[in-house]
Formats: structure tokens, C-alpha cells, sequence
């Protein structure tokens, strides 16, 4: 656990940096002898590395302190001349004004339990310097809930209902004691937001509360913006000690219901399911969900309230459908090499007819649509006209995107058209793989396109439980592995 302060390269700063140092050794313990000793250490430290090593005035001064074994490790970073280790000035007690430039050294080898500077590379070098406590007072740890009362919330009766508008900031509070801050759908920590989405039925959620009338779990429908009959489903909530109550089951029931008795107006239903637990995988399989396309490497590992993860791999996510009404009979043009894995992964709907019919397209210009999620680093190219300039286009915008660093590229082709002759080749060269088909509206469908840049992704650490799921996993696999073997 670490805490951090940034402030300016500036004598004037050096009081900024000596509170900051001792009030977080005063937290942890530290008595008024060890904090008095790390004040000398850390205006040594600062003064040191301001005056001698002239770092860049236009970047911040950043310290790190971070708790190990009784005590606290210090970290003071530069970007300023690089040290030389193996002149480092020596302080001679016997001759003071002869080796005063060795005097901070010194005080920080003999006032610290440790002390080492570090090269970092292009970020700069570090001043590192720990101190342990005699009477460390390390953070408190949130409580576990006690088995008496996750036996209680497990076996209470809850209420269940459709959220009304009124609703809107008790799912605020769940949406918080179930992921913190760390949930995607950003509407779900604005009040006035949920709130009207609830009033005009753009979210349809459906809730259970304990006798508290607290909201203790929700799920619910978020509407298409492009079209009314389609919904993204999911949104699951629960406070982690009701994560064991029936009424988790009974939700995801009466919501699934709502669909099939052809309420609020909806026809197709997707949710993005995370690979990283396959319970909720299980339980929209056992309602007639099934996968058409995977979007690996989507984002970093979302943080569940009580659920650990391994939050190497970043997420991937499973996209799933579920259809409740009858479809108008299309036709689904796609390349040849991908006809039979979605061909099996569309097998559910009889309405659509497939063909692998190549022609130039007659449209001259080609029209794109690009979402960029840089806290997420990934971006969504929508191929929304297919024109003869599809390609030279295409290439543009990657290129947009890898230059602002994005580590995941979905790209998105529609197949209501002829796609033009060798585009699964062109595309290959693009190192761009198929990911599956999606739906963006009632008879709308859109191939989807990967190209993953700047990382190690492990196909392997995808958790499935779908059959259908892991054969569309090891097809992208094998593509990726070719584009791979290229590079």
C-alpha cells in the first residue's frame, strides 16, 4: 500500500515535502524521536536532489511511501542529472568543512535502516531510503463479514419489484458497495441520470430490498440509444453479504420474464459478460443466452467488493444474445474462412441465411465512426459505409488509434453488403483477427475485428464455461497465432 505527494522542485517546497514525510511516519507509529529523524531525512533527501542533480523544473517532484515490515519505505524520484554511485561524496567527521557535500549521505545512511539510489532508466533515477518504528501501528483491516450474518442475509425473505425513479440513489449506494468506483456504466453514479433513464424506461432494472428497505440487489436492461427494441442486460448487483440470497436467482428470473412475456417493447437482448468469473456465464446460459462474438483484452480487471482476482490479464468479455421475437429473414455477408464458426454460433436463429458473395463496392466513400476509451485503453472502429476507399481508410484510423497508445483495437464491418474481393487477406495484413458477430440493432449484425497492440495477452487465461464459447476462443486463438508468427 502506497500514499503519494506531488509537488514543485523548489527549496520553497522542501517544508511541503518534511510534513508530508513525517505526519505519514506519525500515522504509522513513529514516535516523536523517529519523527523528528525523518524531518532531517527528508529535507536531505529533497535538498540533495534540487540543489545537485538540477532537476526538470517543468515536471513534478514525486514521493512515494510505501509500508513494508514495521515501518515505511520512502521513495524520492528525479528527473535530473543522473547520480554517479561511484563518486558518491564520503563525510569525514575528523574534517567537516573539508567533506561537507558528503554530510546528506550521511544522515541518511545513519538515520535510515536502509538507503540506495536506483537507476530507473528513461524515468529517471530514485532516492530510496526505509525507516522501521519501534511501535508500528500498521492500517487497520476491513472486517470480514462474520458467518452469522452472511447466515442471516443468506435465508432473509426480500421484496421484489421494478425500480422506480425513487429508486435511483439507493442503486447509486449498491452500484458502491459492490464495485466502488471501478464500474464501467458511469450513469450509475449520478443520481439525476439514473434517475430520469428510470422515468423514461432507458434503464429497466429490477430490485430486491432486505427489511431495511435497502436495495440489495439489482440487475437490470440499459436501452440501445439507436434502437428502442434491443438492451444490453446485466448491471447484477449485490451487497457481497447477500451474494448467497435466493433472491439473486429470483431477479435474473423476473427478469428474463419480462423479456419473454414481450414487456417494454424489447426483442434482443445482449450482455458482456467478464471471463474472469463464470458463474454469471452459467446462470444467462441457463436463460437462453448464447455467445456470438469474444472481445478480449477490453480493459483492466474490474475490482468486485469481496471477490479477489487475479489482476494481471486484463479483462475479456463474452458477448451473448438472447432473442424473444421473430426476426426478418436477412442475408448475413461475411468471407468464406469464417462461414463455419458463425454459422454455429448463430445456429439458434433460422431466419438468417448466410453467403460468402464477394464484389467491389459501389459506394466510392467510406464512412467511419471511432469511440476512443483512453482510461481503458481501447478503441471501437465502426465501419459504418463501405466504400472503395475502405482499405486506404481503414489503415488511417488504426493508425490514429495505435498512435495515441490504445492496446486494443475492435474494429467493426458491417455485413449487409458484398465485403469486396480478398478482404479477409487485406485484413490479416492489418493484423486484425475475427472476434465473432454482434448485433447493433433488430436485423443489424457487424463482424468484429481484434488487433491487439502493446502487450502479452494470454488467450489461456480466458475462463469459459460455454461449449460454443471456448470453440470461438480457440478459432481466435489460432488467428492470432498466425498474425503473431508474421510479425
Amino acid at each position: 500500500m502506497t500514499t503519494h505527494l506531488s509537488t514543485y522542485h523548489d527549496l520553497r517546497a522542501i517544508g511541503i515535502i518534511r510534513s508530508f514525510v513525517a505526519q505519514t511516519g506519525d500515522f504509522f507509529g513513529a514516535d516523536k524521536a523517529e519523527v523528528h529523524q525523518l524531518q532531517i531525512m527528508a529535507e536531505e533527501a529533497a535538498a540533495f536532489i534540487i540543489n545537485s542533480l538540477h532537476p526538470d523544473k517543468e515536471k513534478l517532484f514525486e514521493i512515494d511511501a510505501k509500508v513494508i515490515e514495521s515501518g515505511l519505505c520512502f521513495s524520492f524520484h528525479s528527473r535530473g542529472i543522473p547520480v554517479d554511485e561511484q563518486n558518491i561524496p564520503i563525510y569525514d567527521s575528523k574534517h567537516p568543512e573539508s567533506s561537507i557535500e558528503g554530510l546528506p549521505f550521511f544522515l541518511l545512511e545513519n538515520l535510515s535502516d536502509a538507503m540506495q539510489f536506483k537507476n530507473e532508466g528513461n524515468n529517471g533515477w530514485v532516492l530510496i531510503f526505509e525507516k522501521r518504528f519501534r511501535d508500528f501501528k500498521p492500517l487497520k483491516t476491513v472486517a470480514s463479514i462474520d458467518k452469522e450474518t452472511l447466515d442471516a442475509c443468506a435465508k432473509e425473505k426480500l421484496k421484489l419489484s421494478i425500480a422506480k425513479p425513487a429508486d435511483a440513489y439507493e442503486i447509486i449506494k449498491l452500484t458502491y458497495l459492490t464495485y466502488r468506483y471501478s464500474y464501467a456504466k458511469s450513469i450509475f453514479y449520478y443520481r439525476k441520470k439514473l434517475e430520469e433513464a428510470i422515468a423514461s424506461g432507458k434503464i429497466i432494472a429490477f430490485i430486491a430490498k432486505n427489511s431495511k428497505n435497502e436495495i440489495v440487489v439489482s440487475s437490470a436492461y440499459l436501452r440501445s440509444p439507436s434502437c428502442d427494441s434491443l438492451a444490453e442486460s446485466g448491471m447484477l448487483m449485490s451487497k457481497p453479504e447477500y451474494r448467497k440470497n435466493s433472491a439473486l436467482l429470483l431477479v435474473a428470473r423476473r427478469q428474463a420474464k419480462f423479456l419473454s412475456d414481450n414487456q417494454g417493447g424489447l426483442c434482443i437482448v445482449y450482455t458482456n459478460l467478464v471471463t474472469t468469473h463464470t458463474r454469471s456465464q452459467r446462470l444467462v446460459s441457463h436463460f437462453g443466452y448464447f455467445p456470438t462474438a469474444l472481445k478480449v483484452s477490453v480493459h483492466d480487471r474490474v475490482e468486485f467488493v469481496g471477490i479477489e482476482a487475479d489482476q494481471k490479464e486484463r479483462e475479456s468479455l463474452l458477448f451473448a444474445i438472447s432473442v424473444e421475437c421473430s426476426l426478418e429473414p436477412i442475408t448475413v455477408f461475411l468471407p468464406a474462412s469464417h462461414l463455419d464458426i458463425t454459422k454455429k454460433l448463430l445456429q439458434k436463429l433460422d431466419n438468417i441465411s448466410f453467403s460468402t458473395q464477394e464484389s467491389e463496392p459501389a459506394e466510392q466513400i467510406s464512412k467511419f465512426k471511432i469511440e476512443k476509451h483512453n482510461a481503458e485503453s481501447f478503441a471501437i472502429i465502426t465501419m459504418e459505409t463501405l466504400g472503395q476507399d475502405w482499405l486506404e481508410k481503414l489503415r488511417y484510423n488504426l493508425k490514429e488509434v495505435e498512435h495515441e497508445k490504445i492496446m486494443t483495437t475492435f474494429v467493426n464491418i458491417p455485413t449487409s453488403t458484398m465485403l469486396p474481393v480478398d478482404f479477409e487477406d487485406k485484413m490479416f495484413k492489418l493484423n486484425l483477427f475475427y472476434s465473432g458477430i454482434i448485433t447493433k440493432a433488430k436485423n443489424k449484425w457487424e463482424l468484429l475485428y481484434t488487433v491487439l497492440r502493446g502487450q502479452r495477452f494470454d488467450f489461456n487465461s480466458i475462463e469459459l464455461s460455454d461449449k460454443k464459447a471456448v470453440e470461438l476462443k480457440e478459432y481466435m486463438y489460432e488467428k492470432f497465432k498466425a498474425i503473431e508468427k508474421k510479425l
